[in-house]
């Protein structure tokens, strides 16, 4: 059975008192030793510095005591004796009053221990209190602690930006279940319709069958894209396994995949990649192209080019992909890297877009200590720069 503990205020005021003690101690020790070390051994020589002081003969101690019955006790004798038994007595009449004072500062010092203790606990016990209260729905709450800027503060201010951290955590997290539960549902409402609308009609003929198992068909391949969309979210926050991957030769192979789509549109991909080392995870850098190749040419002017260029510096590899397209503010730029957010709804929808597609891009570049950053094209379209450390950088001592 564990042995319960007495309350840290408790336990810091003990301390205080046992700490006092023991100096008080020590104190009462020196003081005693520095007594008896600075304390005249022979009790003439205080008789004779005595009778100097006081302007007497140097032969005043020789003479005899004025008292009956004694005549052999000289002045200087006598004065010996008084000074001998003053010596042995003054520690001991100093000991009680020593002693008593002793444990009146100590009481005294565990009660300002004990309220010290409090005034130091404030803080915490405001922290504790903060924290028994959070839950989902008060995640907005915070310690704001005021004062001076010391341990205890720099505790509530840590605490304080980790409520930040958890409240915007659960936000997204609240956002994305939501968005993604949303583009989940509208498939299968399509796929209901569908099937509700044919089974309704008795004289359904082939043709509007096959209207049906395409729509239905779309609808599923779209319920893919999100899913499969959402798994590569999950394994970009995962740790990702690295190993040596030529990005260059991964683009291109992207590239001839996307090459149909392109010419559907009328679109032309220039490339230019030259041999770009990385370290990463083949599959997620693969997917990461992809995703920025699909969105250029999704997005682009039917008949425009993009352009997607491979190229290393001193410190990594960038890969960039620009596109012709609508002209994009400024401000909307950080915006594009949400995830399920459309510029146009009814476009992405219709394109088959998810609003995930650079979401990943940014989770992928960040689960491999890269960067992407947008720029909008001042005559219209994207240019979307993707930083990776370079695996020679890495491997640099």
């Amino acid at each position: 059975m564990r042995r319960r503990r007495g309350s840290l205020r408790l336990r810091l005021t003990i301390s205080y008192g046992l700490l006092f003690l023991v100096a008080s101690f020590v104190l009462i020790g020196v003081m005693y030793g520095l007594f008896s070390r600075y304390t005249p051994t022979s009790a003439d020589s205080i008789s004779a510095r005595v009778v100097t002081d006081l302007g007497y003969p140097s032969g005043y101690l020789q003479q005899p005591m004025p008292t009956s019955g004694d005549g052999g006790q000289t002045v200087g004798s006598f004065a010996d004796g008084v000074v001998t038994r003053a010596l042995g007595e003054a520690p001991r009449a100093l000991r009680l009053p020593t002693f008593l004072a002793l444990a009146i500062a100590t009481a005294l010092c565990v009660i300002a221990g004990w309220w010290m203790a409090g005034r130091m606990m404030r803080p915490i016990n405001e922290i504790a209190t903060v924290a028994r209260r959070l839950s989902a729905s008060t995640l907005h709450e915070r310690i704001a602690l005021e004062g001076s800027h010391d341990e205890l503060r720099e505790l509530a201010d840590t605490f304080d930006g980790m409520l930040d951290r958890l409240e915007s955590s659960f936000i997204a997290q609240h956002d994305f279940v939501a968005n993604a539960s949303h583009e989940l549902r509208t498939p299968l409402t399509i796929m209901r319709t569908e099937l509700d609308v044919t089974l309704a009609d008795p004289d359904v003929d082939a043709e509007e069958l096959r209207h049906m198992a395409t729509a239905i068909r779309g609808a599923i391949a779209r319920s893919e894209d999100v899913i499969d969309s959402l798994l590569v979210l999950a394994e970009s926050d995962a740790p990702v396994e690295r190993k040596p991957v030529d990005l260059a030769t991964l683009v291109r192979q992207v590239v001839r995949h996307n090459e149909q789509p392109a010419a559907e549109r009328g679109l032309t991909l220039q490339i230019d990649a030259g041999a770009a080392i990385v370290l990463g995870d083949e599959a997620l850098l693969e997917r990461l192209a992809d995703n920025l190749v699909g969105n250029a040419i999704r997005y682009s002017v039917e008949g425009g080019t993009t352009g997607i260029d491979v190229r290393r510096t001193s410190d990594a590899v960038l890969l960039t992909v620009a596109n012709a397209g609508d002209v994009i503010d400024e401000s909307e730029l950080p915006r594009l890297f949400e995830r399920f957010y459309r510029r146009d709804r009814s476009r992405s929808r219709r394109a088959g877009g998810s609003g995930l597609g650079l979401a990943i891009v940014a989770a992928i570049a960040d689960a491999h200590g890269g960067t992407v950053v947008a720029e909008a094209i001042p005559s219209g379209g994207l240019r979307v720069t993707v930083r990776l450390p370079s695996a020679e950088m890495r491997r640099t001592p």
